[in-house]
């Protein structure tokens, strides 16, 4: 147990896995359990019920405390992390979702003042931090480190308790199941792909996530299941056939590892995803290129061609499950909290993947 007090900056904290509802959460969850596992005092900056922990605050402002940082996290948790670390001169430790870069991408028609915000918040954030974890090494490509931060390299993984191939129980052996999970608000890419299923014959599609402002209406062949809780994730991978990640090609999204990922590959389902870099640079990390059937550009001529190649697709479960191994979420969070805390027993270069 490391001895030290850490303010937790984040919405309210993930304790279960039944309250993970979207990929940055998964990480969230980990980073949560992992400090309260290995350092003797964590305090939420929010309650449960979501009302900012005054105790918390005040423990900021301490003279040893060290400060957490689950960016993003909302505006005003960012300027209370950000006023502490001027007034006491603390460095944050910043565990990084996503950047400010994506707001472009995900709202539609954010202001001129949210934009120069969330850089002017963003950028402070980064610069304060003694510690940066990041979910790719495609961000470092909107911000330029300092020369003492800790740059930690942490590509989506999966739990320890969750490296086993899930019985399919699959009822509906007529139509072939193909699923995509994640963010619906992907410049159209998820209604597109509802089109050309729309026109396809002996497959559904099954969606999973929530609507964030898109509209998702359901067709013969295309069923949208809402937003479900990470612990059943697992069962209902289990009865698809093929895994879809149709996301488009801009400049964060090509960069970017989709916390998904490792779900997507522990499903031991063929996954048919569109040629993107940072997509690419994450299979051949850890070594699963077999499983894998890509798209240059969704339409419904490489779609049905996809689908062909997915059901003749042997993958290996065995081998599958082994590869990754080593991307399990306990032990690197465990790896990168002795980084940002300075007590591990290894030596660790200024950039670090784990």
């Amino acid at each position: 147990m490391i001895e030290t007090e850490i303010v937790f900056v984040d919405w309210a904290p993930i304790n279960s896995k039944s309250d993970i509802r979207g990929g940055g959460h998964i990480r969230r969850y980990y980073a949560w359990i992992t400090l309260n596992k290995m350092v003797d005092t964590v305090l939420p900056f929010r309650e449960k019920s979501g009302n900012i922990n005054w105790k918390a605050v005040r423990h900021m402002f301490k003279k040893d405390s060290k400060i957490w940082v689950e960016y993003g996290c909302g505006g005003v948790a960012h300027l209370f992390a950000l006023f502490a670390s001027f007034i006491r001169s603390k460095k944050l430790i910043i565990n990084v979702h996503d950047l400010a870069i994506q707001q472009k991408y995900v709202d539609k028609s954010p202001s001129f003042l949210k934009k120069i915000r969330l850089q002017l918040v963003e950028r402070l954030l980064l610069k304060r931090a003694s510690t940066i974890i990041l979910v790719c090494p495609g961000l470092l490509d909107y911000f330029k480190p300092e020369k003492n931060q800790k740059i930690v390299i942490m590509p989506p993984g999966v739990g320890e308790d969750e490296l086993f191939m899930y019985p399919s129980d699959k009822i509906d052996k007529k139509n072939k199941i193909a699923l995509y999970f994640g963010s619906m608000r992907r410049q159209g890419a998820i209604l597109s792909t509802m089109e050309l299923f729309s026109k396809l014959k002996g497959w559904k599609l099954h969606l999973i996530g929530l609507e964030e402002g898109e509209e998702i209406l359901e067709r013969k062949n295309v069923k949208y299941l809402g937003s479900v809780s990470h612990d059943k994730l697992a069962e209902i991978l289990s009865g698809a056939d093929a895994i879809l990640i149709p996301y488009p090609k801009n400049d964060y999204l090509d960069k970017s590892m989709p916390i998904k990922l490792g779900y997507a590959f522990k499903s031991c389902k063929p996954v048919i995803t569109t040629i993107l870099r940072g997509v690419s640079k994450y299979i051949s990390t850890v070594g699963l290129e077999d499983n894998v059937i890509y798209v240059e550009e969704w339409n419904l001529s490489s779609l049905k061609e996809a689908l062909d190649k997915a059901q003749n697709l042997n993958i290996d479960a065995d081998k599958t499950i082994e590869k990754l191994k080593p991307m399990t979420w306990e032990p690197r969070f465990e790896t990168a909290v002795e980084i940002a805390l300075g007590t591990s027993r290894k030596t660790h270069d200024r950039m670090e993947w784990i």
